[in-house]
């Protein structure tokens, strides 16, 4: 068995289609496919359903992914291993964030290569919470910036802000006061993150404990977008306040606090707990430390 035909199976499974896996994996099709053919010869199983095209992995497939992604995980924190013993951190981190955490990940990130000047790093916006764990969970994610939700045995949680949402709107809007109560968002023409963002959940919840309930004119999937329509002043948007600059004027919007009550948003950074900790993760965790704990 090859490491790269674990590589190009991994590929497919993540791709699901054999071209994309090829281009992405920078062999051709033909040779990614009969890598994956023989890997299925020597373990006397198919491992991918094939049609025309891709169609899914089989059970033993699926069985053999969760393997093939941990082998890959492991030989990749061993080469880092080896680099963080020379004192010398090197290689790709891959952080996954969702809208809100953008801000927060740039401070985050900014410690860590402050630290490891020879990291590079792959920074992959507008998530879900969900998917920055499932990200965590395949190995295609060393850390993330999440809203936690239900605590997770596998999953290492710190958190490092506690942010609140607030309300934007153009600045010349006569409506929009310093201060909002929550239950008034019902009747506003309020732009929101979409439902599967945790953010949402966390306002969604906080409004049915006063017993209103959200009727957004639109829906989006990241902060910028929630911005950007406030500035037209056809709307309001509901965004974590660590979004908005400080200067809001100069960005076109101003900010109403939403109160009674006000609605916390808590980010914290996730890894896996597995161990021994991978050396990325584990620098990524301790640049959040220090963020959260500054040095005396």
């Amino acid at each position: 068995m090859l490491f790269t035909q674990l590589e190009y199976f991994v590929a497919v499974a993540r791709e699901k289609h054999f071209g994309r896996a090829a281009a992405a994996s920078y062999v051709s099709a033909s040779a990614l496919s009969e890598s994956i053919r023989k890997l299925e010869t020597e373990l006397g199983v198919p491992l991918v359903r094939r049609g025309r095209s891709f169609q899914g992995l089989t059970p033993e497939g699926e069985a053999v992914l969760v393997w093939a992604q941990r082998v890959i995980a492991d030989h990749r924190a061993l080469k880092d291993e080896v680099s963080s013993a020379v004192g010398r951190l090197s290689g790709v981190v891959r952080v996954g964030v969702i809208p809100s955490g953008v801000a927060l990940a740039a401070r985050v990130l900014a410690e860590l290569c402050a630290t490891h000047p020879d990291l590079r790093v792959r920074l992959i916006t507008g998530l879900t919470s969900e998917q920055v764990v499932g990200g965590l969970r395949s190995f295609e994610l060393d850390a993330g910036l999440l809203h936690p939700s239900a605590a997770a045995d596998d999953i290492r949680h710190i958190l490092v802000e506690i942010d609140r949402l607030v309300v934007v709107g153009s600045a010349m809007r006569p409506d929009l006061n310093d201060a909002i109560e929550l239950a008034e968002l019902e009747r506003m023409p309020v732009c929101v993150l979409e439902p599967g963002m945790r953010a949402r959940h966390i306002l969604d919840e906080a409004l049915a404990e006063r017993g209103a309930r959200l009727r957004p004119r639109v829906e989006v999937d990241s902060v910028e977008a929630l911005l950007a329509l406030a500035r037209t002043g056809e709307w309001v948007s509901v965004v974590p306040r660590s979004a908005v600059p400080k200067a809001a004027a100069s960005i076109g919007v101003k900010v109403a606090e939403i109160v009674r009550p006000e609605v916390s948003i808590p980010i914290v950074l996730a890894t896996l707990g597995d161990e021994p900790r991978p050396p990325l993760s584990l620098a990524v965790d301790e640049a959040a430390r220090r963020l959260v704990t500054p040095a005396a």
